[in-house]
């Protein structure tokens, strides 16, 4: 019997079909969601993560074993290639093997390593601070020599676009690529000009190179297309789901504390019946039936 397509290698096919998207999920619930409604592949986000978990902002709050669940639970709720953030990798290179080897025991597809110091900021925040190139390059040939499946999907992130400027950024990305890394992620590009000569200056590796969507003020809002016009293979809609989320429950509760009655929320709610088809109540009751009384 042939041996199942791994995860990683499920993501590497994604490139064959052209321009796609990660849609975040920060729980099982919204992955299932992305995949139910024709997501190409998932990406968990430390920002999202931070404040789902710990109800706290991104700065390097959450430990790797809380990242860990995390993840975990995501991938056994999907059958989608998952791509997870893991932050710094948790400490020194040591630290960022063990990371690689974590994610992979949990199910994801692709990961990216940045380059900030500890403790770590979402690399839309102001303040950041990245490390020497070397400690880099040691962490991520860390990485590259521990993963045991060779399909697994590593990506080299840096932030010194905010930090080091547009230039420094490119001269780290170049280094890290002789590591042997799969992509590159330079985050928080200010500009469509930014973004090509990123482009440009490393589309001779022949690596592809990420462009987070996130609508945070700091990089242009783009389409997929126009990002690969730009260069860019693939892209990040990293919280938008969590964003969401946030927004619509905001509005129940302030609707409801105000008329204590679910008929003035109801319009919002998704009817219960409609909700246990979703998350799998019939197939659920199958099995018990099969299996038990």
């Amino acid at each position: 019997m042939a041996s199942e397509v791994s995860p990683g290698a499920r993501f590497r096919q994604l490139f064959r079909q052209g321009p796609f998207t990660c849609m975040g999920a920060h729980d099982p619930m919204t992955a299932k969601i992305a995949e139910a409604e024709g997501a190409k592949a998932l990406y968990v986000s430390g920002f999202a993560l931070s404040g789902v978990i710990a109800g706290a902002p991104d700065f390097g709050v959450l430990t790797q074993t809380e990242m860990l669940e995390a993840i975990r639970r995501i991938c056994r709720a999907t059958s989608l290639p998952v791509f997870a953030d893991a932050d710094t990798g948790y400490g020194g290179p040591l630290e960022a093997r063990r990371t690689i080897e974590l994610w992979e025991e949990a199910g994801v597809a692709a990961l990216h390593l940045e380059d900030q110091l500890a403790p770590k900021k979402c690399g839309h925040f102001a303040g950041k601070n990245v490390i020497p190139t070397t400690e880099m390059v040691e962490k991520l040939r860390a990485m590259v020599d521990a993963r045991r499946d060779p399909d697994f999907f590593i990506v080299a992130r840096t932030d010194a676009i905010a930090v080091e400027g547009i230039d420094a950024a490119i001269e780290r990305l170049a280094a890290y690529a002789d590591t042997g890394v799969d992509g590159l992620y330079a985050d928080a590009p200010e500009s469509r000009e930014d973004m090509k000569k990123l482009s440009e200056a490393l589309g001779h590796l022949g690596l592809p190179i990420l462009f987070n969507m996130a609508r945070s003020g700091k990089s242009p809002v783009l389409t997929m297309q126009e990002a690969a016009d730009l260069g860019f293979a693939y892209s990040l809609c990293p919280i938008e789901s969590m964003l969401t989320a946030h927004k619509a429950v905001t509005q129940m509760m302030r609707t409801f504390l105000a008329q204590p009655t679910t008929e003035a929320i109801a319009d919002g709610l998704t009817p219960f019946d409609d909700f246990n088809r979703f998350i799998g109540l019939h197939e659920m009751a199958e099995l018990n039936r099969r299996y038990g009384a």
